[in-house]
């Protein structure tokens, strides 16, 4: 028979057991809170982490800006390349608003700038038509390999440049799109008659160059060095890598120059050319090189300064 103490034990049960549920669901809910608010907070950590480093960056270029004033002094005039030869290089793939703006600055600085040639993608010499191409203005066999081939290529324009003698071998080379020739506003001279005697050469490329750099235009500026002429090599920043890139891009365009011990003493580099205090650095860099000296600059940490030291 059911008495009052059954009764009273298993009301007790019951009520023990919706105490147990609750302290339980209580403690669920309780984690899940807690996991909710470890979530904001660590967002919260990488959004302090992105402004102070949005901080630090600002800090950094007012900074360069400080040391560009002070370095600068009375450098930047008018006039400051007046009637010196400059003829530039670049690779196509190169943003166009980075050599236009650079030869802007040329022009206001007084150079006799002879104009750009281009350099198209034929020279990847992915195609078979391009190999014989390219062979055939070498008269090599068209079996030559595509790398021998740019080397070939390259080292003879590299030694007819040197002996101020490149107009027939750059006309064949613009006549079959390897190079296309961009005159400036107020042509100099033709392609056949260019570069002018004592042209300083500015090879310009980046990471978007059609063909990489590694290729075509690091090979370009060796054999230019090789040959006795005067070099400044320029880039673009590299923009900051994306979130998540896990592929290293390649080496830039001038570290690797001013790595090679060998080049780096020979020649010159910005490595900002894109920016205005650059684009001076490039033109005083211009002028150093008429006058036989080198040096490296820009903003990476493998520049020497941000712009030419004044002769003493």
């Amino acid at each position: 028979m059911v008495n009052f103490r059954f009764h009273l034990v298993s009301l007790t049960a019951v009520f023990l057991a919706l105490a147990a549920g609750i302290a339980i669901g209580a403690g669920v809910v309780d984690r899940a809170t807690v996991d909710r608010i470890e979530r904001q907070l660590a967002q919260v950590e990488a959004n302090r982490r992105q402004t102070n480093a949005e901080n630090d960056r600002l800090s950094s270029d007012l900074s360069r800006w400080g040391r560009f004033a002070e370095e600068a002094g009375t450098q930047m005039e008018v006039g400051r390349l007046q009637d010196v030869p400059v003829f530039l290089v670049a690779m196509r793939g190169v943003d166009r608003k980075v050599t236009e703006g650079f030869t802007g600055i040329l022009r206001s600085a007084g150079a006799a700038v002879g104009g750009t040639l281009w350099f198209t993608s034929k020279w990847r010499l992915a195609e078979d038509d391009h190999i014989r191409q390219l062979a055939g203005l070498l008269d090599v066999a068209p079996t030559t390999s595509p790398d021998e081939l740019r080397a070939g290529a390259l080292s003879r324009l590299g030694t007819a440049w040197g002996a101020g003698d490149g107009g027939a071998f750059v006309v064949a080379l613009s006549d079959a799109a390897f190079v296309e020739f961009e005159p400036p506003a107020a042509p100099v001279a033709p392609l056949s008659e260019l570069p002018a005697a004592g042209s300083v050469f500015v090879v310009v490329s980046s990471d978007g160059a059609e063909v990489p750099s590694a290729q075509l235009a690091h090979p370009l500026v060796g054999e230019l060095v090789s040959a006795g002429v005067a070099v400044v090599a320029v880039q673009p920043q590299r923009p900051p890598l994306s979130t998540g890139q896990k592929r290293p891009p390649p080496p830039e365009f001038v570290s690797v120059l001013r790595a090679d011990s060998d080049l780096a003493p020979r020649l010159s580099t910005v490595d900002n050319v894109d920016d205005y205090r650059g684009r001076v650095a490039a033109v005083l860099a211009i002028a150093q090189a008429a006058e036989g000296r080198t040096g490296h600059y820009g903003f990476r940490a493998d520049a020497q300064r941000l712009l030419p030291q004044p002769r003493s």
